[in-house]
């Protein structure tokens, strides 16, 4: 009888030869097959897995030895016993460094419009423009950008513009600070703020203080400034509503206006000394 070989063909060779050239022994037709080391399969062919052996219980401790750990005082995450030693001893403890804040706070005066304003426990890493606006009340100067890019939140530190959410306000102590709110007195308008009203160079208002810290920033010191001149000067404030033809106009406006109240004062004071 043949019987189909492991490429599913039939063979009369008595003495088949497996592929590695190799004949079975005498009076066999296969090679033994090994045995498999584990379990074999069960009635359904499945093979079952031997459960694990348990693990061997710990050895019980000798005789008084948890009174003596006990009396020891040593401590299960102390194995050299230093600690429990320095302890036992009655040895000062290493005393620890000193706590740092991630946020000191410091206190300081503020020169703010000719007034002095007291800022107590405040973060040392506060901008102006915060310290203005949320500890001091003076929210003329705006929060547009916090990036020094708007112009909105100009101000006047020593008389230099600066965009006050890049300025720490710690820095800023001893310096005397302006803001919009002070250009004025008696709470009325300056004679820049009008003109800007008058020109129509406002519409959300929003970059408006910012311009009038600008416009007055160049006045100062340029009393009869070009057109190129006021366009360089306000070239860091940004304006989305009604554009700049009208700063510029109102700039001109100031300009004539002041010129004209000084010829007023120069004839009046010739006049009485004449």
């Amino acid at each position: 009888m043949t019987e189909p070989g492991p490429d599913g063909t039939t063979s009369d060779d008595p003495n088949p030869v497996e592929a590695d050239g190799a004949a079975p022994p005498v009076g066999g037709d296969r090679w033994p097959q090994p045995e498999s080391p584990g379990p074999g399969p069960d009635d359904s062919g499945e093979y079952v897995t031997a459960p694990a052996p348990a693990p061997a219980p710990a050895p019980a401790p000798a005789p008084g030895a948890e009174a003596a750990d006990a009396g020891s005082g040593a401590d299960p995450g102390d194995p050299a016993g230093v600690v429990g030693s320095a302890v036992a001893e009655g040895a000062e403890p290493v005393p620890s460094g000193p706590v740092h804040s991630d946020h000191p706070h410091v206190s300081y005066v503020l020169r703010v419009n000719g007034v002095d304003r007291p800022v107590d426990e405040a973060w040392i890493g506060e901008s102006l423009l915060y310290v203005l606006r949320e500890r001091l009340g003076l929210a003329g100067a705006k929060d547009g950008c916090s990036q020094g890019e708007c112009g909105a939140c100009s101000v006047q530190v020593d008389g230099r513009l600066v965009a006050s959410c890049l300025v720490p306000a710690a820095t800023a102590a001893g310096s005397e600070v302006r803001t919009v709110e002070g250009l004025a007195g008696d709470g009325a308008p300056s004679d820049v703020q009008r003109a800007l009203a008058d020109c129509g160079a406002v519409q959300c208002g929003f970059c408006v203080p910012g311009l009038a810290m600008a416009v007055h920033d160049l006045l100062e010191g340029n009393h009869a400034p070009t057109e190129l001149e006021t366009r360089q000067a306000i070239c860091g404030n940004l304006c989305r509503c009604s554009g700049y033809r009208g700063v510029l106009d109102a700039v001109d406006s100031v300009v004539s206006d002041r010129a004209t109240h000084a010829s007023a004062q120069e004839e009046q004071h010739g006049g009485g000394e004449a």
